[in-house]
């Protein structure tokens, strides 16, 4: 075993997705797109062109994949904002708390752990046989007044797929740039893990202590180095980098730089108070422990394989907070616990509190953080 370094770099999973949502941003900033603009029009000269090249591709088109009826009006707002109907690559369905009779399932974790050399393209994974054809229909509110809310990592493959149509289709997955926007001290830090295991990118072993695939009250006790299926999700999760290259990222996105896209357009991204998800952003408030201006928080969870992670920007002190595990659990709650007492320990450094926090599992990957609540001083500043 090793101890853990402070540049040792992890997989990140869905991080990934805060880059993709903020170079798509980059894009509308530059009038190449708009939020509102078609997808299929933009993604189907690159399908057809990839479709010529392999004679295995099932598909050409969107429609192909999804019939026209549906694909027609997809939007680039709609796949950035968990909206869209594109069903899920990602098989994980995990159990909640009051489903006594759950068994939580995972199809292709069995297959990646079946057959751990096996990566999976992003074309692949349109063409399986739970995503081609299985278009999930609209999106259902998780509580009443609130909008329609489906989770699904293939709206980021799609929009990896809207960046690389804009560098050309005779491009290949390999060939998208996914760091053209980053400044040159954070692209020094990430690597985009396009195919392998996480073993060619870092020494980190990431375990599966999950209970997935399993009978009830055991969990897996997986080592996930040599699973090449870890980042099969490509613009969706294939970044590996140490936590403070992850943590620069989200400065440069969501902080006052703004270098990846205009804050104008950084902005539209970001959750309303009430929603869970805005544009590749999730709304965090509910890991601050706190209320108000110091109560609010976004950025993304990160849960893949053997790692979890969560990133975090917290505007009401101007920080980044980036937890990163080798150790995948049911309810994520490790990365969740970390945030909790890190921010809080900020904030009693930077603001000169006392501030007591205790964290208990409260559901899946949030809700648990209870903290002493800081009282705002209007004449307090600090730099």
């Amino acid at each position: 075993s090793l101890a853990a370094g402070v540049h040792d770099g992890y997989a990140f999973g869905s991080v990934t997705k805060v880059l993709t949502g903020a170079s798509i941003m980059r894009l509308v900033s530059e009038g190449h797109l708009k939020l509102h603009s078609k997808v299929a029009p933009l993604v189907d000269p690159l399908l057809a062109a990839m479709a010529k090249r392999d004679s295995e591709q099932g598909f050409s088109s969107l429609a192909d994949l999804w019939g026209a009826d549906n694909v027609t009006c997809l939007t680039i707002q709609a796949l950035l904002s968990m909206q869209s109907g594109v069903p899920d690559f990602d098989t994980a369905t995990p159990c909640f708390q009051g489903q006594d009779s759950c068994v939580p399932a995972d199809a292709l974790r069995k297959d990646l752990y079946t057959n751990p050399s096996d990566g999976i393209s992003p074309t692949r994974l349109l063409d399986v046989a739970w995503v081609k054809n299985r278009w999930r229909g609209p999106c259902k509110p998780d509580r009443p007044g609130m909008s329609g809310f489906c989770y699904s990592s293939t709206n980021f493959m799609l929009l990896g797929m809207v960046l690389l149509a804009h560098q050309g289709t005779d491009k290949s997955f390999k060939d998208l740039d996914q760091a053209v926007y980053l400044p040159t001290y954070v692209k020094e830090s990430l690597k985009f893990a396009m195919a392998g295991p996480p073993s060619k990118y870092t020494p980190v072993h990431g375990f599966d202590r999950t209970s997935y695939n399993l009978p009830t009250g055991q969990h897996n006790d997986h080592d996930n180095w040599n699973v090449s299926g870890v980042f099969s999700g490509w613009t969706a999760s294939d970044i590996v980098a140490p936590a403070s290259g992850v943590t620069d990222l989200i400065w440069e996105v969501y902080g006052p730089p703004s270098s990846i896209a205009p804050k104008e357009f950084i902005d539209k991204m970001l959750p309303s108070e009430s929603a869970i998800y805005g544009l590749a952003t999730f709304n965090l408030d509910r890991n601050t422990g706190q209320k108000g201006k110091y109560g609010k928080a976004y950025g993304h969870l990160g849960a893949t394989y053997g790692y979890q992670s969560v990133t975090a920007y917290f505007p009401g002190l101007e920080i980044a907070i980036t937890v990163a595990t080798n150790i995948e659990r049911d309810y994520q709650e490790q990365p969740a616990d970390a945030l909790c007492f890190a921010y809080n320990a900020a904030a009693s450094l930077l603001l000169n509190r006392t501030i007591t926090c205790t964290y208990s599992s409260e559901g899946y990957f949030s809700g648990g953080c209870k903290c002493d609540p800081i009282e705002v001083d209007k004449t307090l500043s600090f730099v």
